[in-house]
Protein backbone atom coordinates (compact mmCIF):
# COMPACT_ATOMS: atom_id res chain seq x y z
CA UNK A 1 0.00 0.00 0.00
CA UNK A 2 1.32 3.41 -1.04
CA UNK A 3 2.80 6.11 1.99
CA UNK A 4 0.59 8.79 0.71
CA UNK A 5 -0.52 11.22 3.67
CA UNK A 6 -3.55 12.35 1.97
CA UNK A 7 -4.75 13.87 -0.97
CA UNK A 8 -7.06 16.17 -2.31
CA UNK A 9 -9.64 15.50 -4.94
CA UNK A 10 -11.41 17.83 -7.64
CA UNK A 11 -15.02 17.15 -8.88
CA UNK A 12 -17.77 18.62 -9.59
CA UNK A 13 -20.22 15.84 -8.89
CA UNK A 14 -20.21 13.76 -6.41
CA UNK A 15 -23.02 11.25 -6.52
CA UNK A 16 -24.40 7.51 -8.01
CA UNK A 17 -23.90 7.72 -11.89
CA UNK A 18 -22.63 5.73 -14.60
CA UNK A 19 -18.82 6.43 -16.22
CA UNK A 20 -17.12 8.95 -14.24
CA UNK A 21 -18.93 9.35 -11.54
CA UNK A 22 -19.23 5.56 -11.00
CA UNK A 23 -15.64 5.81 -11.16
CA UNK A 24 -15.29 8.77 -8.28
CA UNK A 25 -17.61 6.66 -6.08
CA UNK A 26 -14.83 3.51 -6.21
CA UNK A 27 -12.06 5.89 -5.95
CA UNK A 28 -13.13 7.47 -2.63
CA UNK A 29 -14.24 4.18 -0.77
CA UNK A 30 -11.27 2.47 -1.75
CA UNK A 31 -9.21 4.91 -0.54
CA UNK A 32 -11.16 5.31 2.61
CA UNK A 33 -11.41 1.90 3.43
CA UNK A 34 -7.35 2.02 3.23
CA UNK A 35 -6.98 5.19 5.67
CA UNK A 36 -5.90 7.20 3.23
CA UNK A 37 -7.23 10.64 4.24
CA UNK A 38 -9.14 12.56 1.00
CA UNK A 39 -10.14 16.04 0.93
CA UNK A 40 -12.95 16.23 -2.10
CA UNK A 41 -14.00 19.48 -3.35
CA UNK A 42 -16.78 19.23 -5.37
CA UNK A 43 -20.13 21.56 -6.39
CA UNK A 44 -22.93 18.78 -5.08
CA UNK A 45 -22.82 15.93 -2.66
CA UNK A 46 -25.12 13.20 -3.01
CA UNK A 47 -23.17 9.97 -1.29
CA UNK A 48 -25.47 7.03 -1.36
CA UNK A 49 -26.09 5.43 2.18
CA UNK A 50 -23.49 6.88 5.14
CA UNK A 51 -20.42 9.07 4.19
CA UNK A 52 -17.30 6.94 4.18
CA UNK A 53 -14.91 7.80 7.52
CA UNK A 54 -11.84 10.06 6.76
CA UNK A 55 -13.08 11.65 4.14
CA UNK A 56 -13.66 15.45 3.94
CA UNK A 57 -15.96 17.26 1.91
CA UNK A 58 -16.02 20.81 0.94
CA UNK A 59 -18.60 22.25 -1.37
CA UNK A 60 -18.52 24.94 -3.14
CA UNK A 61 -21.63 26.41 -3.47
CA UNK A 62 -23.22 27.36 -6.78
CA UNK A 63 -23.68 31.41 -7.59
CA UNK A 64 -26.09 31.49 -10.22
CA UNK A 65 -29.26 29.25 -11.91
CA UNK A 66 -26.48 28.99 -14.97
CA UNK A 67 -25.13 25.60 -14.91
CA UNK A 68 -22.00 26.45 -17.23
CA UNK A 69 -21.23 29.38 -15.59
CA UNK A 70 -21.14 27.74 -11.95
CA UNK A 71 -19.13 25.34 -13.66
CA UNK A 72 -16.39 27.83 -14.58
CA UNK A 73 -16.66 29.70 -11.11
CA UNK A 74 -16.14 26.33 -9.52
CA UNK A 75 -13.23 25.30 -11.91
CA UNK A 76 -11.67 28.82 -10.78
CA UNK A 77 -12.15 27.95 -7.30
CA UNK A 78 -11.71 24.87 -6.53
CA UNK A 79 -7.90 24.78 -6.36
CA UNK A 80 -7.51 26.95 -3.61
CA UNK A 81 -9.57 24.98 -1.33
CA UNK A 82 -7.26 22.25 -1.22
CA UNK A 83 -5.04 21.03 1.17
CA UNK A 84 -1.31 22.25 0.11
CA UNK A 85 0.83 19.51 1.91
CA UNK A 86 -1.19 17.15 0.09
CA UNK A 87 -1.03 16.04 -3.98
CA UNK A 88 -4.05 17.14 -5.82
CA UNK A 89 -6.16 15.09 -8.48
CA UNK A 90 -8.73 16.86 -10.97
CA UNK A 91 -11.01 15.32 -12.77
CA UNK A 92 -12.73 18.60 -13.58
CA UNK A 93 -10.64 20.76 -15.76
CA UNK A 94 -8.61 22.79 -12.92
CA UNK A 95 -4.96 23.32 -14.25
CA UNK A 96 -2.57 23.53 -11.61
CA UNK A 97 -3.17 20.10 -10.08
CA UNK A 98 -0.70 17.38 -9.73
CA UNK A 99 -2.60 14.67 -11.63
CA UNK A 100 -5.72 14.42 -13.90
CA UNK A 101 -7.56 11.61 -14.89
CA UNK A 102 -9.50 12.07 -18.21
CA UNK A 103 -11.82 9.83 -18.76
CA UNK A 104 -13.06 11.85 -22.55
CA UNK A 105 -12.01 14.92 -24.22
CA UNK A 106 -13.73 18.19 -25.60
CA UNK A 107 -12.17 18.33 -28.58
CA UNK A 108 -12.29 14.98 -29.51
CA UNK A 109 -15.99 14.28 -28.81
CA UNK A 110 -16.42 17.50 -30.58
CA UNK A 111 -15.17 16.22 -33.74
CA UNK A 112 -16.55 12.85 -33.50
CA UNK A 113 -19.96 14.43 -33.50
CA UNK A 114 -19.34 16.23 -36.97
CA UNK A 115 -19.87 19.77 -34.79
CA UNK A 116 -18.25 22.55 -37.43
CA UNK A 117 -19.49 25.28 -35.55
CA UNK A 118 -17.17 26.20 -32.04
CA UNK A 119 -19.12 28.05 -29.66
CA UNK A 120 -17.66 30.58 -26.69
CA UNK A 121 -18.28 28.03 -24.18
CA UNK A 122 -16.56 25.03 -26.30
CA UNK A 123 -13.62 27.52 -26.88
CA UNK A 124 -13.32 28.76 -23.21
CA UNK A 125 -13.59 24.71 -21.83
CA UNK A 126 -10.75 23.80 -24.93
CA UNK A 127 -8.89 26.10 -23.48
CA UNK A 128 -9.15 25.17 -19.81
CA UNK A 129 -8.03 21.66 -20.58
CA UNK A 130 -5.36 22.86 -22.76
CA UNK A 131 -3.78 24.39 -19.34
CA UNK A 132 -5.12 21.12 -17.32
CA UNK A 133 -2.95 19.21 -19.38
CA UNK A 134 -0.06 21.37 -19.91
CA UNK A 135 0.64 21.66 -15.74
CA UNK A 136 -0.70 18.49 -14.83
CA UNK A 137 2.57 16.10 -13.97
CA UNK A 138 0.65 13.26 -14.73
CA UNK A 139 -2.33 12.67 -16.64
CA UNK A 140 -4.53 9.27 -16.28
CA UNK A 141 -6.16 8.52 -19.15
CA UNK A 142 -8.72 6.06 -19.09
CA UNK A 143 -8.20 4.38 -22.97
CA UNK A 144 -5.68 4.26 -25.94
CA UNK A 145 -8.16 6.17 -27.56
CA UNK A 146 -8.22 9.01 -25.20
CA UNK A 147 -4.47 9.18 -24.99
CA UNK A 148 -3.79 9.57 -28.40
CA UNK A 149 -6.37 12.83 -28.52
CA UNK A 150 -4.27 14.61 -25.93
CA UNK A 151 -1.43 14.21 -28.07
CA UNK A 152 -2.35 14.54 -31.30
CA UNK A 153 -5.42 17.53 -30.45
CA UNK A 154 -3.50 18.97 -27.64
CA UNK A 155 -0.03 18.52 -28.37
CA UNK A 156 0.85 16.83 -25.31
CA UNK A 157 4.11 14.80 -24.76
CA UNK A 158 3.44 11.24 -25.03
CA UNK A 159 5.68 10.70 -21.37
CA UNK A 160 3.39 12.60 -19.86
CA UNK A 161 0.68 9.93 -20.10
CA UNK A 162 -0.31 6.80 -18.14
CA UNK A 163 -3.34 5.07 -19.71
CA UNK A 164 -4.78 3.32 -16.79
CA UNK A 165 -8.03 1.57 -17.93
CA UNK A 166 -11.20 1.82 -15.42
CA UNK A 167 -11.58 -0.75 -13.02
CA UNK A 168 -14.92 -2.87 -11.99
CA UNK A 169 -16.15 -3.56 -8.19
CA UNK A 170 -16.02 -7.39 -9.10
CA UNK A 171 -17.91 -7.55 -5.67
CA UNK A 172 -21.37 -6.00 -7.22
CA UNK A 173 -20.72 -7.35 -10.88
CA UNK A 174 -20.05 -10.79 -11.17
CA UNK A 175 -22.00 -14.12 -12.31
CA UNK A 176 -23.41 -14.36 -8.77
CA UNK A 177 -25.75 -11.16 -10.99
CA UNK A 178 -27.82 -14.21 -12.65
CA UNK A 179 -29.25 -15.68 -9.32
CA UNK A 180 -32.77 -13.80 -10.05
CA UNK A 181 -32.36 -13.51 -14.04
CA UNK A 182 -35.53 -14.72 -14.97
CA UNK A 183 -37.42 -13.00 -12.26
CA UNK A 184 -35.93 -9.54 -13.48
CA UNK A 185 -37.13 -10.14 -17.27
CA UNK A 186 -40.67 -11.35 -15.85
CA UNK A 187 -40.62 -8.08 -13.73
CA UNK A 188 -39.68 -5.70 -16.84
CA UNK A 189 -41.57 -7.52 -18.99
CA UNK A 190 -38.79 -9.54 -21.28
CA UNK A 191 -40.73 -13.22 -22.41
CA UNK A 192 -37.85 -15.92 -22.09
CA UNK A 193 -37.84 -16.14 -26.29
CA UNK A 194 -37.00 -12.18 -26.62
CA UNK A 195 -33.44 -10.93 -27.35
CA UNK A 196 -33.32 -8.42 -24.85
CA UNK A 197 -30.93 -5.77 -25.29
CA UNK A 198 -29.85 -3.23 -22.63
CA UNK A 199 -28.94 0.46 -23.57
CA UNK A 200 -28.25 2.39 -20.53
CA UNK A 201 -28.05 5.85 -21.56
CA UNK A 202 -28.33 9.30 -19.93
CA UNK A 203 -28.13 11.41 -22.99
CA UNK A 204 -29.20 9.53 -26.00
CA UNK A 205 -28.28 11.63 -28.77
CA UNK A 206 -24.54 10.66 -27.57
CA UNK A 207 -25.06 7.26 -26.83
CA UNK A 208 -26.48 6.87 -30.92
CA UNK A 209 -30.09 5.80 -29.86
CA UNK A 210 -31.53 7.21 -33.47
CA UNK A 211 -28.92 4.59 -34.95
CA UNK A 212 -30.24 1.58 -32.80
CA UNK A 213 -33.58 2.61 -33.69
CA UNK A 214 -33.32 2.96 -37.08
CA UNK A 215 -31.50 -0.24 -37.45
CA UNK A 216 -34.31 -1.99 -35.61
CA UNK A 217 -37.11 -0.67 -37.72
CA UNK A 218 -39.35 -3.73 -39.07
CA UNK A 219 -36.09 -5.78 -37.16
CA UNK A 220 -36.92 -9.01 -35.99
CA UNK A 221 -39.83 -8.95 -33.29
CA UNK A 222 -37.74 -10.90 -30.96
CA UNK A 223 -35.22 -7.85 -30.23
CA UNK A 224 -36.30 -5.83 -26.94
CA UNK A 225 -34.95 -2.83 -26.58
CA UNK A 226 -34.83 -1.92 -22.52
CA UNK A 227 -33.86 1.63 -21.63
CA UNK A 228 -31.97 2.47 -17.84
CA UNK A 229 -31.40 5.89 -17.69
CA UNK A 230 -32.99 8.73 -16.62
CA UNK A 231 -34.70 10.41 -19.64
CA UNK A 232 -37.49 8.17 -21.80
CA UNK A 233 -36.48 6.97 -24.92
CA UNK A 234 -39.38 8.14 -27.39
CA UNK A 235 -40.01 5.18 -29.11
CA UNK A 236 -42.53 2.56 -29.82
CA UNK A 237 -41.08 -0.96 -28.94
CA UNK A 238 -38.37 0.60 -25.83
CA UNK A 239 -38.89 -0.17 -22.70
CA UNK A 240 -38.14 2.43 -20.23
CA UNK A 241 -36.90 1.64 -17.21
CA UNK A 242 -35.80 4.94 -15.91
CA UNK A 243 -32.29 5.18 -13.85
CA UNK A 244 -32.05 2.20 -11.74
CA UNK A 245 -29.49 1.41 -8.63
CA UNK A 246 -29.67 -2.28 -9.48
CA UNK A 247 -27.38 -2.23 -12.47
CA UNK A 248 -25.62 -5.84 -11.65
CA UNK A 249 -29.45 -7.34 -12.22
CA UNK A 250 -30.19 -5.51 -15.27
CA UNK A 251 -26.75 -6.89 -16.77
CA UNK A 252 -27.77 -10.55 -16.13
CA UNK A 253 -31.10 -9.84 -17.02
CA UNK A 254 -29.97 -8.95 -20.56
CA UNK A 255 -28.62 -10.90 -23.03
CA UNK A 256 -26.88 -8.55 -24.55
CA UNK A 257 -25.70 -4.60 -23.64
CA UNK A 258 -25.59 -2.13 -26.94
CA UNK A 259 -23.87 1.01 -27.44
CA UNK A 260 -24.15 3.04 -30.64
CA UNK A 261 -21.91 5.91 -29.26
CA UNK A 262 -20.83 8.71 -31.16
CA UNK A 263 -18.18 9.71 -28.60
CA UNK A 264 -17.24 7.27 -26.22
CA UNK A 265 -14.08 7.55 -24.39
CA UNK A 266 -14.33 4.48 -22.82
CA UNK A 267 -17.75 2.41 -21.85
CA UNK A 268 -17.65 1.02 -18.94
CA UNK A 269 -20.72 -0.74 -19.15
CA UNK A 270 -18.95 -3.48 -21.17
CA UNK A 271 -16.71 -4.80 -18.61
CA UNK A 272 -19.50 -4.31 -16.16
CA UNK A 273 -21.57 -6.60 -18.03
CA UNK A 274 -19.55 -8.67 -19.52
CA UNK A 275 -18.34 -9.95 -15.70
CA UNK A 276 -22.69 -10.08 -15.02
CA UNK A 277 -21.95 -12.78 -17.81
CA UNK A 278 -23.39 -10.71 -20.53
CA UNK A 279 -21.89 -9.72 -23.75
CA UNK A 280 -21.82 -6.36 -25.73
CA UNK A 281 -22.62 -5.12 -28.92
CA UNK A 282 -20.19 -1.74 -29.66
CA UNK A 283 -20.17 0.64 -32.25
CA UNK A 284 -16.03 0.87 -33.12
CA UNK A 285 -16.02 4.42 -31.58
CA UNK A 286 -16.39 2.84 -28.01
CA UNK A 287 -13.28 3.00 -26.47
CA UNK A 288 -13.57 -0.37 -24.56
CA UNK A 289 -13.77 -2.12 -27.52
CA UNK A 290 -10.08 -2.36 -27.73
CA UNK A 291 -9.37 -4.28 -24.52
CA UNK A 292 -12.62 -7.15 -24.93
CA UNK A 293 -12.20 -10.20 -26.80
CA UNK A 294 -14.01 -10.87 -29.93
CA UNK A 295 -15.78 -13.12 -28.13
CA UNK A 296 -17.42 -10.79 -25.82
CA UNK A 297 -17.83 -7.73 -27.65
CA UNK A 298 -19.32 -7.63 -30.92
CA UNK A 299 -18.04 -5.24 -33.30
CA UNK A 300 -19.36 -2.92 -35.62
CA UNK A 301 -19.04 0.13 -38.36
CA UNK A 302 -21.12 3.15 -36.99
CA UNK A 303 -23.82 2.95 -39.56
CA UNK A 304 -27.17 0.96 -39.81
CA UNK A 305 -25.88 -1.88 -42.47
CA UNK A 306 -22.90 -2.98 -40.08
CA UNK A 307 -25.52 -2.86 -36.90
CA UNK A 308 -27.83 -5.04 -38.54
CA UNK A 309 -25.26 -7.83 -39.21
CA UNK A 310 -24.14 -7.65 -36.09
CA UNK A 311 -27.44 -7.70 -34.49
CA UNK A 312 -28.63 -10.83 -36.78
CA UNK A 313 -24.90 -12.36 -35.48
CA UNK A 314 -26.24 -11.97 -32.05
CA UNK A 315 -29.28 -13.47 -33.05
CA UNK A 316 -28.22 -16.72 -34.39
CA UNK A 317 -25.92 -16.97 -31.57
CA UNK A 318 -29.02 -16.55 -29.51
CA UNK A 319 -30.44 -19.33 -31.13
CA UNK A 320 -28.08 -21.53 -30.53
CA UNK A 321 -27.69 -20.74 -26.66
CA UNK A 322 -24.23 -19.29 -26.99
CA UNK A 323 -25.08 -15.77 -26.49
CA UNK A 324 -26.53 -15.71 -22.80
CA UNK A 325 -23.58 -16.67 -20.89
CA UNK A 326 -20.57 -15.94 -20.71
CA UNK A 327 -18.00 -18.72 -19.14
CA UNK A 328 -15.09 -17.11 -16.81
CA UNK A 329 -16.02 -13.50 -17.64
CA UNK A 330 -13.03 -12.10 -16.15
CA UNK A 331 -10.70 -14.02 -19.47
CA UNK A 332 -12.54 -11.88 -21.95
CA UNK A 333 -11.50 -8.46 -20.52
CA UNK A 334 -7.87 -7.50 -21.81
CA UNK A 335 -6.52 -5.66 -18.71
CA UNK A 336 -6.24 -5.57 -15.13
CA UNK A 337 -9.58 -4.49 -13.96
CA UNK A 338 -9.71 -5.13 -10.16
CA UNK A 339 -10.46 -2.27 -8.03
CA UNK A 340 -6.93 -3.19 -6.22
CA UNK A 341 -5.07 -3.08 -9.68
CA UNK A 342 -5.96 0.00 -10.61
CA UNK A 343 -6.35 2.49 -7.91
CA UNK A 344 -2.80 0.94 -6.07
CA UNK A 345 -1.15 1.92 -9.66
CA UNK A 346 -2.57 5.38 -9.28
CA UNK A 347 -1.67 6.00 -6.08
CA UNK A 348 1.87 4.89 -6.52
CA UNK A 349 1.22 7.32 -9.22
CA UNK A 350 0.89 10.25 -7.72
CA UNK A 351 2.80 9.64 -4.48
CA UNK A 352 5.57 9.07 -7.35
CA UNK A 353 5.12 12.67 -8.80
CA UNK A 354 4.25 14.37 -5.17
CA UNK A 355 8.10 12.96 -4.01
CA UNK A 356 9.66 14.73 -7.35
Amino acid sequence: MTSLPGFNLIFHSIRPGGGMERHVLDLISYAAAHNIPIRVITRKLEWPGTLPPGVEFVIVRDRTPFSRVNTYFFENRALAKCRADWPCIAISRVPGAQLTIVGGTHLGHLLDRGKKHIGFFDRATIARERALYDQARRIVSHSAKVSGEIVRLYGIEPSKITTLYPPVDTEKFSLSARTNREQTRLAIGVAPDDLMLLFPSNNHALKGADLILEALEDFDPRVRLVVAGKTPLNAPNAINLGFRGDMPALYAAADAVILASHYEAFGLVGPEAILCGTPAIFANTVGAAEVLSEHACLRFERNVPALRAALHQALERFANGTLQLLDNPGQHIKYPFSLAQHFEVLFELLATDHSK
